[in-house]
This record gives C-alpha cells, sequence and structure tokens, in this order.
C-alpha cells in the first residue's frame, strides 16, 4: 500500500504540474485573428446569431458564412463578451482577456484527458491508480507548443479552440456512454439520455469538423452492432432492428438526421463559392499533405512507432483483451482511411493548402493518442517483470521527450500586452506600434482605419477608456 501511495503521488504531482504549466503557457499565447469580427459580431457573422437553425437562409436562397455553424459562434461570441468583464472584479481589464483565453483551454485540456483516462482505465475516480496512470500515459501527448502542428487539439489561436477542440470534446462526451456500452457492458442510464439530448441539436450545428466525423462514427457503430448480432443468427431484418440497443434509436438516429440537416444547410455557405482548386484537384493535394503531415517533425513519427511496438507486443501476448484491442484499433484505422478520403470534399483553404491539417486531421490525432494509452497501459498490467521494466522505461523517456519539447511558450504575448497597455496609457486617438506586433490579428496592420472593429472591442473590454486606433510601422 505505501509503494502504491507513493506513486499516487507522484501521479498526481506530474499531472497538475503540467496542467499548471499549459495553462500558464495558454495565458500567456496571443489572442490571434477573427476576434473583433467574432465577439461583436459583423454583419456576416450576425447572419449566424440571427438564423441559429438556418431557416431564413434556406427560405431566401441567400448564402453567408458558416449558416450550420449557429452554436460555436454564439458560444464564442458571449462568451469573450461577458466573462473578461466578469474577472475584471478580480484583475485588470488586460489580464481578464488572456485569464478568459487560459481557463477555456485549460477546462477543454482536462477534460479531454479526463475522458481518455477514464475509458482507457474504466475508472472515474481521479485518486484511482489506474485512472493516474492513463492521464499520465495521455497527458503528455497534449501539446501546447513542441509539436502542435501536428499533434495540436487545443489552437494556439483562441477563435479556432472554440471551432475544432471544443466542439470534438463535446463529441466525445456525446459517444462515451455508447462506447462504454459496446466495451464493457455499462448500460446507458435513463438519465443519461435526458443529459445528452441537448447536444443532439448543438453539436451539427457546431464545429466544421462534426457531421462528418458524427456520421462516420455512426455508420461503424451501426455496422459493429449489425456483426454482433448477426453471431445470434436472427433470421430478419425486422428481428434485427428490434434487437439495436434502445440508444441507437435515442441517440444515433436524431444525431445522424440534425448532421444531414448541417450538411445540408452548409452547401449555402458563401465561404465555399467561387474555388479556385476542383475537387479532383484537391485529390491530387491529398498524399503529399498526408505525407507532409506526417514527416514534418519527430513528435507524430515516434508516436506512430510507439504504437507500432505496441501492436507487435500485444501480438506476443496472444490473450483475448489483447484481441480486443487489435480489433479496436481496425476500427480506428477504418474511420481515419473513410475520414480522410472525405477531407477533400470539405473545400479548399489558402491557409491549408495541402488540405491535411492539425486542425482538420484532428479526430484521427484523437484517436491515435487514446490507442496509444489504452496499449500502453493494457502491456503495463500484462507484460512480465522483466519485460515491464524496460518497456515501462522506454515510454516515460519517450513522454519526457514530448514534454521537454514542449516546455516552452512564457512570452509568446509580451508584445500583444504591451500593445495593450500602450494604447491604454497614450493620449493620441492614434496609436503606434512596432512591426510584426500583432494585436488580435495575424499580421501588421499599416492602414490605422482598418484597425478600427478592434479597437471596439478593445473598448467594450474597458482596456482603453476611449477608442483608440492603431497601425504598426512599416
Amino acid at each position: 500500500m505505501q509503494k502504491e501511495t507513493i506513486l499516487k503521488t507522484l501521479l498526481l504531482f506530474f499531472i497538475l504540474a503540467d496542467l499548471t504549466f499549459s495553462f500558464l503557457q495558454y495565458y500567456n499565447s496571443p489572442l490571434y485573428g477573427d476576434t473583433d469580427s467574432h465577439i461583436l459580431p459583423d454583419k456576416n457573422i450576425q447572419k449566424v446569431i440571427d438564423d441559429p437553425f438556418g431557416f431564413k437562409v434556406i427560405s431566401s436562397g441567400e448564402k453567408h458564412a458558416n449558416p450550420n455553424r449557429y452554436f460555436v459562434h454564439y458560444s464564442y461570441m458571449k462568451y469573450f463578451q461577458e466573462t473578461p468583464l466578469l474577472l475584471q472584479k478580480l484583475t485588470n481589464p488586460i489580464s481578464s482577456v488572456y485569464l478568459s483565453a487560459a481557463l477555456i483551454k485549460i477546462i477543454i485540456q482536462v477534460l479531454f484527458i479526463y475522458l481518455l483516462a477514464s475509458f482507457i482505465s474504466k475508472q472515474r475516480s481521479i485518486f484511482n491508480l489506474n485512472f493516474l496512470i492513463a492521464a499520465a500515459l495521455t497527458l503528455p501527448l497534449f501539446q501546447v507548443y513542441g509539436y502542435w502542428s501536428r499533434l495540436g487539439i487545443n489552437d494556439q489561436s483562441i477563435a479556432y479552440t472554440f471551432f475544432y477542440a471544443l466542439p470534438l470534446i463535446l463529441l466525445m462526451v456525446f459517444f462515451k456512454p455508447i462506447f462504454d456500452n459496446l466495451h464493457i457492458g455499462k448500460k446507458v442510464k435513463t438519465h443519461t439520455f435526458i443529459l445528452l439530448a441537448p447536444l443532439l441539436i448543438i453539436l451539427p450545428l457546431s464545429g466544421p469538423l462534426i457531421p462528418a466525423v458524427s456520421g462516420i462514427i455512426i455508420l461503424l457503430i451501426t455496422l459493429r452492432v449489425l456483426i454482433r448480432l448477426n453471431t445470434t443468427k436472427i433470421p430478419d431484418i425486422r428481428n434485427i432492428l428490434k434487437n439495436f440497443p434502445n440508444w441507437f434509436y435515442i441517440l444515433l438516429v436524431p444525431m445522424a438526421l440534425v448532421c444531414l440537416y448541417s450538411i445540408f444547410l452548409n452547401s449555402y455557405n458563401s465561404q465555399d463559392q467561387g474555388e479556385v482548386v476542383t475537387l479532383s484537384e484537391r485529390y491530387m493535394l491529398l498524399p503529399m499533405g498526408i505525407w507532409k503531415h506526417v514527416f514534418h517533425s519527430l513528435g507524430l513519427p515516434l508516436l506512430l512507432a510507439l504504437i507500432s511496438l505496441n501492436i507487435f507486443l500485444i501480438k506476443k501476448t496472444n490473450s483475448e483483451e489483447g484481441n480486443k484491442l487489435i480489433s479496436t484499433l481496425k476500427w480506428i484505422g477504418i474511420f481515419s482511411l473513410i475520414y480522410i478520403l472525405l477531407l477533400p470534399m470539405g473545400g479548399y483553404r489558402t491557409y491549408r493548402p495541402l488540405i491535411v491539417r492539425y486542425d482538420t486531421i484532428m479526430p484521427v490525432t484523437v484517436a491515435l493518442i487514446y490507442f496509444f494509452g489504452a496499449s500502453t497501459f493494457y502491456l503495463l498490467e500484462t507484460l512480465t517483470a522483466k519485460h515491464k521494466k524496460r518497456f515501462g522505461i522506454l515510454i516515460v523517456v519517450c513522454l519526457s521527450l514530448f514534454t521537454i519539447v514542449d516546455a516552452e511558450g512564457l512570452d509568446k504575448n509580451d508584445c500583444e500586452k504591451k500593445a495593450f497597455q500602450k494604447m491604454a496609457s497614450s493620449q493620441e486617438k492614434i496609436v503606434r506600434l512596432p512591426k510584426d506586433c500583432y494585436v488580435m490579428n495575424w499580421s501588421n496592420i499599416y492602414d490605422y482605419k482598418k484597425s478600427e472593429r478592434r479597437a471596439e472591442l478593445i473598448h467594450y473590454w474597458k482596456i482603453t477608456p476611449e477608442l483608440k486606433l492603431f497601425y504598426n510601422e512599416e
């Protein structure tokens, strides 16, 4: 018991230390772009806010940006309209903005690690030893900087954290009870249906990845259930449908229907108009995108190498639990293949010229992190003492590398903070900022007139006593 207590203490210390450092990284991250136009909505975003379910855009036929993403637009807008002002009761206006961004990012990271650890360990208590081991296995792979460009979950931009990471975490929350039922036979209780019901509407009308990801997962779950039912030699479709679990009809069928509606609604997305790269050209770009994504840096190849080693060792164990893990990997492989082949159909954007990028590939990244954690956890339980020690040392060394590489980023927003401070104290109506000092943007602003909406948001947050326009010196 004493050894277990010491191990628990060490794991808790590591997890809390890692999360604390992540929070500091988030607090010191720049805001980047798509802030002003989304938090104080411009006319394009306001159309989304005014038409939550897209009925107006369908009836009028007039296209606008992101008609099927109301809930993520609304949550981003309301969070940053209200949270910084609320936190100003505790801190100054500038700090309140960065604190707001850091809080939502760390909440997403904690949820991500909790969901993975509970699924891997089959435990829910954060003080359970198996839970802590599973959390410690997955936490270093959650990169804030380091290998973020290939393994990123939380975007460095706060806006795109709302559009990608947040909906994906909620999707994990939605599917977890179903996966628990399929994997360990845990019954989905009535109160779970009630709690998950709002997500049936919220998720399909949120992030850009959700309808496709949900559709693929539902298709694969349906196939999994059909395969399982087929072993009982049920003779006809009517009887097979009767034997589908209740969660299939209560959760998955409605989710599939709303996702189909969301995909239809996205056909009114003005951002997909005037595509300069044809669908066939996008598919031609896909192989190069995959190659550059995988071999850009050490992080992803190392993760894939560790997964390959785990597969080799699992096959050596030749156990029922090991065979289940291999089967799970096959399903992950099918999901990943279908998802990647659908990516070019999502349209072309100049900021991801090779189709594949950390944000578009995020669901596959999550699946890989899960399988690494699950397979490593299994091997640590199964291997003999001699092999377990060697394997454990290898895993600790590799995860230490991920942790060390990610130990940066405590000064990333220094210039942006100083710019806010200069605007707050300046007596000028138009404030000159240094070159390459980006304020809520990805590039310099040389024409002060283009800073007006950002200036309005800065004043709204009470950073400046009045409207202060700004520009970067050339």
